[in-house]
C-alpha cells in the first residue's frame, strides 16, 4: 500500500473562462471536459506503472481538479510540465486547450509543479 507521501494522485487542470462569457458554457459541458481529459491520460499511460499502481486500487483513486482563468494560463502550465518531462495529455474541444490531464504521479513528483495552482 502507498504511504502518503507516495500516492498516486491524478492532477487535471482545468479552465474556469469556460464558465463565463463570452464562452459561457453550462457547469456539465466544462466536467466533461475534466472526464474527457483524464479518461484520454488513463488510456494513453495505461501501461505505465504509475497508472497500474493507481488503477490497482479503484476505490481509492485521489484525483485533484486545479483550475486556470484562460488558455494563456494552461499554455504555460503544458510548457512547465514539458520542461520536467512529466506525461500529460492536453484536451482540445472547439479548438481550444481546455483541460490538462496529468498521468498518475506521487504527490511529490509534481509538487514543485503545480505549486502556484490553485483548486477549481
Amino acid at each position: 500500500m502507498a504511504t502518503p507521501s507516495s500516492q498516486m494522485v491524478m492532477y487535471l487542470v482545468l479552465r474556469r473562462d469556460l464558465l463565463n462569457a463570452p464562452l459561457s458554457w453550462p457547469i456539465g459541458a466544462v466536467a466533461t471536459q475534466a472526464a474527457h481529459a483524464a479518461s484520454a491520460a488513463m488510456w494513453i499511460f495505461r501501461n505505465d506503472p504509475n497508472t497500474e499502481v493507481y488503477t490497482s486500487e479503484l476505490d481509492s483513486m485521489h484525483k485533484v481538479t486545479l483550475g486556470v482563468d484562460s488558455e494563456e494560463e494552461l499554455a504555460k502550465v503544458v510548457t512547465k510540465l514539458e520542461e520536467k518531462k512529466l506525461d500529460h495529455k492536453v484536451w482540445i474541444e472547439d479548438n481550444m486547450r481546455v483541460c490538462v490531464a496529468l498521468k498518475p504521479y506521487p504527490k511529490n513528483d509534481v509538487k514543485n509543479v503545480i505549486r502556484s495552482l490553485k483548486l477549481f
